[in-house]
């Protein structure tokens, strides 16, 4: 875990010093340029908040992987005859689904800006599932060209409880729920079914409840 990361969360998240700490833990030039530009909006902060968080939970989780994985096989000392080892054939698949995050990134970068304010929440969505499968990618890639082994995919694990986490945990945590939290009050105002609505404040109640039970936490 990265602790400047940690600290910048736990303390008044300036928006300069947060703005850095992200150019330098991601290649995501794109919104990096945007947060840049835009300055610090309620959006904006909201967004380098919800990106530092993803950038340390990816940190924590791939320092767990590092220390599970198997010693670097040495590719020279096999034998010609024999056939492509598994973590051969398998980069050449991470590097092609890498690949094709990044055109989908920029297509829908590019159709964006064009589509009705709806189908643009929507793109929005797609683009921050597309952006974090595309981190846990290129961790795999670049740890095996550090190291000649892919780490395993993360496992995708019941969420801990409030009550099971420790604090850098929390603060994490926090982040994340109250980039939810402003998510689905808005989901919770542009909802036109009724059934749409229900679910969207059901979330909306859930988050908020998770969300206070972590400040709780954090201050005894």
């Amino acid at each position: 875990m990265d602790h400047e990361i940690l600290f910048w969360m736990k303390a008044d998240q300036d928006y300069l010093t947060g703005l850095a700490l992200f150019e330098r833990y991601t290649h995501n030039t794109k919104i990096g340029r945007m947060l840049r530009i835009g300055g610090a909006t309620v959006k904006n902060r909201l967004t380098l908040s919800y990106e530092l968080s993803k950038i340390a939970k990816h940190l924590a989780a791939f320092e767990n992987a590092s220390a599970l994985v198997k010693p670097p096989i040495k590719l020279e000392t096999l034998k010609e005859e024999q056939p492509l080892s598994l973590e051969v054939i398998s980069i050449d698949k991470l590097r092609s689904e890498q690949k094709m995050c990044y055109k989908m990134l920029d297509n829908l970068h590019a159709v964006l800006p064009f589509r009705e304010i709806q189908d643009r929440k929507n793109i929005a969505f797609q683009i921050l599932d597309i952006d974090d499968h595309l981190k846990e990618i290129t961790e795999r890639v670049t740890h095996y060209e550090s190291h000649g082994v892919i780490p395993p995919m993360p496992v995708k694990e019941e969420p801990k409880k409030v009550s099971d986490m420790g604090d850098a945990e929390l603060i994490i945590r926090q982040n994340n729920v109250r980039t939810y939290i402003t998510r689905y009050k808005r989901l919770v105002a542009d909802s036109k079914k009724l059934k749409t609505l229900l679910r969207n404040q059901e979330l909306l109640d859930k988050f908020q409840l998770e969300l206070d039970k972590i400040t709780e936490r954090l201050n005894k």
